[in-house]
C-alpha cells in the first residue's frame, strides 16, 4: 500500500500535468477554429472549379491533354499528409492504417511524398519507397501547394509514377475526422460527368450557355493544373484542421482523466490517513487504560 507522502507526489504531479494539458487545450481550441473556418470557406472554391470543368467535358480532347489519358508510368504516388506533432489522438494511427491496408490490396510499387513528419517516419520504419519529405508547417500557404503540385505532376509526366493519390485527414466535425484517400491524377473524368449531371438537375445549366475564351485549349490547361494544385492546398487545410480539433479533444479528455486521478487518489490518500489517525487513537486509549 502506498504511503501518504507518496500519495501527495501523486497527486501534485497529476494536477501539474492536468495544468499543462488544460493549457494545451485552449491553444489548440483557439487555433481549430482559425483552420476550421479556412478548410470549410475554401471548400465552395473547389466546388466552382470543378464546375467550369464539368462545363467543358463535352469539348475535351483526352488524348491531347496527359492528366486526363494517363501516364506510361507503372509505380504508384501517394501524398501522405500527416502532423509533425503528436498528442492527437488516433488521428495519424488512422491515417497510416489505411496507408498499410491499401499498400496490401494494390500490388503495384508505391512511392511516398509525405507531408509531415509522422507520417515521414511511418514510411521509413515501414521500409517503403520515401521519394520527397516535407514539414506540415502551421501556417498554410498556397504557394506550399503549388510546389507540391509541380513536384507531382513532374513526376507523372516523366513516366515515373502512374497514379498519384492524396491520403489525408478529411475534416467533418471537431470529434470526426476521416481518413481519405483521392486519386487525382490522372484526372478522373467520370468526376465531371457525374458533377455536370447533378449540377445540371439542380440548377437546369447546360454546357451549351457557356462561351470559352481566349480559347478551350489554353483555359483546360490552366484548369486542370490548378485543379490539382486546388486540391493538395484543401487537403493540406483539412489536415490542419483535423489536427487541431484532434488535439483539442484529445487534451480535454487528458485534463478530465487527470481531474477524475486525482479524485481518486484523494479519496485513497483520505482514506489512508483516517485509518492512521484511528490507529494511533487506539493505541493512545489502550496506553491509558494500561496504565490505570
Amino acid at each position: 500500500m502506498p504511503s501518504t507522502r507518496d500519495l501527495r507526489r501523486r497527486i501534485k504531479s497529476i494536477k501539474n500535468t492536468s495544468q499543462i494539458t488544460k493549457a494545451m487545450q485552449m491553444v489548440s481550441a483557439t487555433k481549430m477554429r482559425k483552420a476550421q473556418n479556412q478548410a470549410l470557406q475554401a471548400r465552395p472554391y473547389t466546388q466552382t472549379l470543378l464546375t467550369v470543368l464539368a462545363q467543358a467535358q463535352g469539348k475535351i480532347n483526352i488524348e491531347a491533354h496527359p492528366l486526363l489519358s494517363g501516364s506510361t508510368g507503372t509505380k504508384r504516388g501517394v501524398l501522405f499528409f500527416s502532423t509533425d506533432k503528436g498528442l492527437c489522438g488516433a488521428l495519424n494511427t488512422n491515417l497510416m492504417r489505411i496507408m498499410n491496408s491499401e499498400l496490401r490490396i494494390m500490388n503495384k510499387q508505391t512511392i511516398v511524398y509525405t507531408v509531415g513528419k509522422k507520417g515521414r517516419d511511418f514510411v521509413v520504419r515501414t521500409g517503403n519507397d520515401l521519394a520527397a519529405d516535407f514539414e506540415n508547417q502551421e501556417k498554410v500557404e498556397f504557394r506550399q501547394a503549388s510546389s507540391l503540385r509541380k513536384m507531382v505532376i513532374d513526376a507523372y509526366l516523366k513516366g515515373e509514377v502512374g497514379e498519384v493519390y492524396l491520403l489525408y485527414p478529411h475534416f467533418l466535425s471537431t470529434l470526426r475526422q476521416e481518413p481519405r484517400m483521392v486519386k487525382i491524377l490522372p484526372i478522373d473524368q467520370g468526376l465531371f460527368n457525374e458533377f455536370v449531371t447533378q449540377n445540371t438537375q439542380e440548377q437546369g445549366v447546360s454546357s451549351s450557355e457557356f462561351l470559352f475564351e481566349p480559347n478551350m485549349d489554353q483555359i483546360l490547361d490552366f484548369a486542370l493544373t490548378h485543379f490539382i494544385e486546388t486540391q493538395i492546398y484543401q487537403a493540406l487545410l483539412e489536415t490542419k484542421a483535423s489536427e487541431h480539433s484532434a488535439r483539442m479533444i484529445a487534451m480535454q479528455n487528458a485534463t478530465d482523466n487527470a481531474k477524475d486521478l486525482v479524485s481518486d487518489l484523494t479519496l485513497a490518500y483520505n482514506q489512508i490517513r483516517q485509518n492512521a489517525i484511528t490507529t494511533e487513537l487506539l493505541e493512545i486509549t489502550s496506553a491509558g487504560a494500561a496504565l490505570e
